[in-house]
């Protein structure tokens, strides 16, 4: 087993390079003239450098871990060095047509990300779309699940951003856990990881559709899934989750991955985790707004998460169990923007905002961040993103922490994260 944690998924493939569009039409469709039978990949080697320095002036049992990098200034997947290049995702597949009713998507990713914690190469996508029933298009397998427009954008042509946004990325990237602990009182407890990260995705049955009237478009999905891990369709409980997705969109022009449009959109899933000896609810829910017209892209989002919350690990340190809680909550929103100001060069600017594990005082984090990118558009096949990200947290309530070591060395950890400058290329094939 590779000694991995991060966060990433393999996207949709769509030559394109916005995202203002319809995923759930393009995601689980192909276009009425589409070829049987495309195979399609792509490639992210990324360098990735994070300005910190290891931990000092730590008190009592911490102390063992002066002298050692927090796991926050640590690169995924390996957790090893604060700067170094890596295969993010390299991804494999074949999308087509069996019938005109019958579409068809299959994709794998041997990337060095979460995804493939535990395997060197992992199925990420699965699935048959079945378009018999007027109004009610059905999807069957493994895929993205009908939840953030940042979760479902097409990372390798349509994500502006290196890394995902704080709120995206704590709350539904999908850690399937087991406790290692007893669940106390206040319902905290500590978690090591069984699988791979879902990188969004579950397998599932989903019933969608999208329907246009004038310039507006409404469309919908709703999908029963897994809740568990996806390196194996089966469930390990035989609870189900539902997640709904609604969303508006006027339609400003263009069609396909390259639309104009301006949408507002809700969505939200239900579920339940099993940890430890009883199942706790988890539920995700969100709401958002996107804007793509001429040269100019805005999105803002907020998202909140209840029940089943898993951070990182506590201490944060390489090797230590991730602090998990049953009865938390957490709250977040992210704000973005780009302008396009030349054919083959973009400006990005994003601020997003976390307050994690709220229930839980001595618990609870801020983060904050603003990352500012540039990207360059070499060729319709190849484009390269810079960002740098100016990135803060705050212990939210240092008096609900035992005065002493333990509260000097919450507030020494938080003002040790540090800043994080990365470049990536993308090479589509």
């Amino acid at each position: 087993m590779k000694v991995r944690l991060g966060a990433a998924l393999l996207a949709t493939f769509i030559p394109c390079t916005v995202n203002a569009t319809n995923w759930l039409q393009l995601q689980g469709n192909e276009a009425p003239d589409a070829p049987a039978f495309r195979v399609f990949g792509f490639v992210q080697p990324t360098y990735t450098y994070i300005d910190a320095q290891p931990v000092t002036t730590l008190q009592g049992a911490a102390a063992v871990y002066n002298g050692q990098y927090s796991a926050l200034n640590l690169n995924w997947p390996d957790l090893k060095n604060p700067h170094q290049f890596q295969v993010m995702r390299a991804g494999l597949g074949a999308r087509g047509r069996f019938s005109d009713e019958i579409n068809y998507f299959v994709a794998l990713d041997a990337g060095e990300n979460g995804t493939t914690y535990y395997h060197d190469v992992v199925l990420t996508d699965a699935s048959l779309t079945f378009n018999f029933i007027p109004g009610a298009r059905i999807r069957a397998g493994l895929f993205k699940l009908p939840t953030s427009e940042e979760a479902l954008l097409a990372v390798n042509t349509s994500s502006p951003y290196v890394y995902n946004s704080n709120a995206v990325l704590y709350m539904l990237v999908g850690l399937p856990v087991q406790a290692t602990g007893a669940v106390n009182a206040g319902g905290t407890s500590t978690a090591r990881l069984t699988s791979g990260f879902s990188g969004y995705r579950d397998w599932g049955v989903q019933v969608y559709d999208w329907h246009n009237r004038g310039q507006w478009e409404y469309s919908y999905a709703a999908m029963v899934s897994n809740g568990d891990a996806i390196d194996s369709p089966r469930d390990s409980d035989s609870r189900k989750d539902l997640t709904l997705r609604v969303q508006a969109s006027y339609l400003l022009g263009g069609q396909g991955p390259n639309r104009e449009d301006f949408s507002a959109f809700v969505w939200r899933q239900n579920g339940s985790r099993l940890f430890g000896t009883q199942h706790h609810a988890l539920v995700r829910e969100g709401v958002g707004l996107k804007y793509l017209q001429g040269n100019y892209r805005a999105s803002a989002e907020y998202l909140r998460a209840n029940g089943m919350v898993v951070g990182g690990q506590a201490p944060p340190f390489v090797g230590q169990s991730l602090a998990a809680g049953v009865n938390e909550q957490a709250g977040g929103w992210y704000v973005e923007g780009g302008w396009r100001f030349q054919p083959q060069w973009e400006a990005d600017l994003r601020y997003d905002y976390l307050d994690f594990m709220t229930q839980t005082l001595a618990n609870e984090r801020e983060f904050a961040t603003i990352t500012l990118g540039m990207q360059h558009f070499i060729n319709p096949a190849m484009r390269v993103i810079f960002n740098y990200e100016w990135r803060n947290m705050k212990v939210s309530n240092p008096a609900a922490i035992a005065a002493g070591a333990a509260r000097d060395n919450a507030l020494v950890i938080a003002g040790n994260l540090g800043n994080r400058a990365s470049l990536q290329l993308t090479w589509s094939f």
